[in-house]
């Protein structure tokens, strides 16, 4: 018999039952932190702990690329190239052990994350759940 991690379970419940936005927004999160432990993890010379995290962000930015409708929205195709720039950075990265090739990541997908925040924010306000990522 195996025990759960509480923390572990609330974690895969809440991302089980969030709706679109919201997953949105916790996918986005989690690349943020993903590069911010391994930014860390380079600086200090752990560099299993970044490749987990940095192989983990890469994930992540493949999630949100799929999940992109380019022709979705005005600028979705510049997104997706965005997208496609941070994950093919954060190989490098990785592969390079490089703090400088990171930032590049964290510089270009920092507004990104902010602007999907605000996105999801006023589709809450607005209530008329006509959000489309």
């Amino acid at each position: 018999m195996s025990i759960r991690n509480p923390a572990s379970a609330y974690q895969d419940q809440a991302v089980s039952t969030a709706d679109g936005p919201r997953l949105l927004l916790m996918i986005c999160d989690r690349l943020t932190a993903d590069m911010a432990r391994a930014e860390v993890a380079i600086e200090a010379r752990d560099y299993a702990v970044a490749n987990d995290n940095l192989q983990h962000a890469q994930r992540l930015i493949r999630m949100l690329r799929n999940a992109l409708d380019p022709d979705g929205f005005r600028g979705g195709h510049e997104l997706m190239s965005v997208y496609v720039f941070i994950e093919h950075h954060l190989i490098k990265a990785n592969l390079e052990k490089s703090v400088e090739v990171l930032r590049e990541c964290i510089d270009l997908f920092t507004p990104i994350h902010e602007a999907w925040v605000g996105a999801v924010g006023a589709n809450e306000r607005s209530g008329d759940g006509s959000f489309m990522a």
